[in-house]
């Protein structure tokens, strides 16, 4: 993706100095504000980048400012501009093949949008991008799980973690889990959260710390250290989604699907 002809210049060199070519996608802001090439700017920038020496415009792409269309007016002003820029374009003899701005919201309720590609993000995590213009079903597909690392069983009136935040107000099993804030487990949950162990609810007790999590397991049976817990996903006729914690953690469930880091290992099923 380029959107200025400093960096198209920059590939340029370098496609020539390697004797290779580079597909670009050049990116037109039509009402994000973040980046991209003006509307009274772009089909100049685009004919000029297209005669560079080893760059080839193969897509021409916006995006959405309305990210969840709760205004869709808007949406359709924004592509109103996108293809009037791809008309003027076109006239100009640049040959466009792929032209895209549709995010999941639009993928779902506006197929006018469509045009030769889509970029769903959202929905393929399974969660409803637009909740308030459709009722469609989705299917979470991300489960993330900890390990329990310690358990102690502690008297009434222990405090737990940072701060003195939790009080037990009875003889309590508290486990500490090997997930937190580095991690992306949001310290928003402190006192607030759950994770799922064998289809039970089990609290989250005191602020979550950077590496490590307590939890509160007095109500549980059988529990060891080394079992598993869910942090997101489902257990039995238990869930918790990202949707949830983000409410709990006062942001939006893409920032909670995409937060966890490295250091929490990927498996990837079919």
């Amino acid at each position: 993706m380029v959107w200025s002809i400093e960096q198209a210049k920059s590939l340029s060199a370098e496609a020539v100095r390697l004797g290779k070519s580079v597909n670009v996608h050049v990116k037109i802001d039509t009402g994000m504000g973040r980046v991209g090439i003006l509307p009274d700017m772009a089909v100049k920038t685009v004919s000029e980048i297209s005669s560079m020496p080893g760059v080839l415009v193969e897509g021409l792409m916006s995006h959405l400012s309305d990210a969840d269309l709760a205004d869709p007016d808007s949406a359709r002003e924004q592509l109103a501009v996108f293809n009037r820029i791809s008309a003027e374009i076109a006239g100009k003899g640049v040959n466009i093949r792929f032209r895209h701005l549709a995010n999941s919201a639009a993928v779902l309720n506006l197929p006018e949008t469509h045009l030769d590609m889509v970029r769903p993000g959202l929905m393929l995590y399974g969660y409803n991008p637009a909740p308030l213009v459709s009722n469609i079903t989705l299917e979470p597909v991300m489960t993330v799980t900890a390990r329990i690392v310690a358990m102690k069983r502690v008297p009434t009136g222990t405090t737990i973690g940072y701060g003195r935040t939790f009080r037990a107000e009875r003889e309590s099993l508290i486990a500490t889990i090997a997930i937190g804030y580095a991690d992306g487990f949001r310290r928003h949950l402190s006192n607030s959260g759950s994770v799922l162990y064998n289809g039970q609810r089990v609290p989250v007790v005191g602020r979550v710390c950077m590496d490590l999590t307590m939890i509160d397991m007095t109500d549980t049976r059988g529990v060891s250290v080394g079992d598993e817990v869910i942090v997101l996903g489902s257990s039995g006729s238990e869930s918790i989604g990202a949707d949830e914690m983000a409410g709990l953690a006062g942001t939006i469930p893409y920032e909670i699907l995409t937060c966890f880091g490295r250091r929490v290992k990927r498996i990837y099923d079919s």
